[in-house]
């Protein structure tokens, strides 16, 4: 066990030392988040049109939500990213990685933490620090708070990785996968909240939403952080997640099996 929790760590140690390779690609990045921030910034305040509170919301509640949506999205933007996973089953890549001794449904996750790890460090908590100092957003002001949000926004990223990583294995059975990628992108922008938080949404899309997955990867950590959720709806979510993982990690595995079987067979 312990070997290959090492195994599986050292994944992350090289991902982390490629990323600091390729620093113009974390630069660049981050520009493309600096963009974004400033033009929902600008939009929520084009929309509040001058008022001070909305929908029970205030101006300043709701920068600091695209605030930490932002840091969280460009965060998720440092990990495997969708088009990758699918580039590898179209060339066959993928068939050298399950002759391998590791599981690469894991591989990717501790990949992803060496990458992200780095973008943190040199892009997130440089930026956003600086952007905290200046604006003063609102923001945990408890150690608990902080622990909530932070085991919220882990926990979103695991949601996001496991729906991730079975859409680009669907690329077994797809010949075309341009759909699958739209469908993907559409539901994280629109239903996680990322941008629009859920409370803006019309009470049937918001229903919808609550139905699905995708909340938990940026509306629930988001509103933990502006303190949007009391402290026993935060544990509620955050138990939500919990299952939303457990089911989306679970046809993850089902899916992985189903595409190492395809590969096993056409390989005779």
């Amino acid at each position: 066990m312990t070997r290959r929790l090492r195994m599986y760590l050292e994944f992350s140690r090289k991902s982390f030392q490629r990323s600091a390779v390729y620093r113009f690609d974390a630069w660049t990045r981050l520009f493309a988040n600096i963009i974004f921030l400033f033009m929902w910034g600008f939009i929520w305040y084009g929309l509040y049109a001058g008022k001070l509170t909305t929908s029970g919301t205030s101006f300043h509640t709701m920068l600091s939500y695209i605030l930490i949506s932002q840091a969280l999205s460009g965060l998720h933007g440092a990990a495997t990213p969708l088009w990758e996973i699918q580039e590898r089953v179209r060339t066959g890549d993928i068939a050298m990685e399950i002759v391998r001794p590791f599981d690469y449904p894991l591989k990717v996750l501790f990949s992803d933490f060496g990458s992200m790890f780095f973008y943190f460090l040199v892009a997130i908590l440089p930026l956003y620090a600086s952007l905290g100092f200046f604006f003063h957003p609102v923001m945990p002001h408890t150690a608990s708070g902080w622990l909530l949000f932070l085991l919220s926004a882990f926990l979103g990223y695991l949601i996001r990785y496991s729906i991730e990583l079975t859409f680009g294995l669907f690329t077994f059975w797809l010949v075309e996968t341009g759909g699958v990628e739209d469908i993907f992108y559409f539901s994280v922008s629109l239903l996680s909240g990322t941008t629009v938080p859920l409370w803006f949404f019309p009470h049937w899309l918001r229903v919808l939403a609550e139905w699905l997955p995708f909340q938990g990867i940026f509306f629930v950590p988001d509103s933990i952080f502006v303190g949007l959720l009391s402290r026993q709806q935060a544990f509620q979510q955050i138990l939500l997640q919990i299952l939303w993982i457990c089911i989306t990690y679970g046809i993850l595995r089902f899916v992985w099996r189903r595409a190492v079987t395809k590969v096993v067979v056409q390989g005779g």
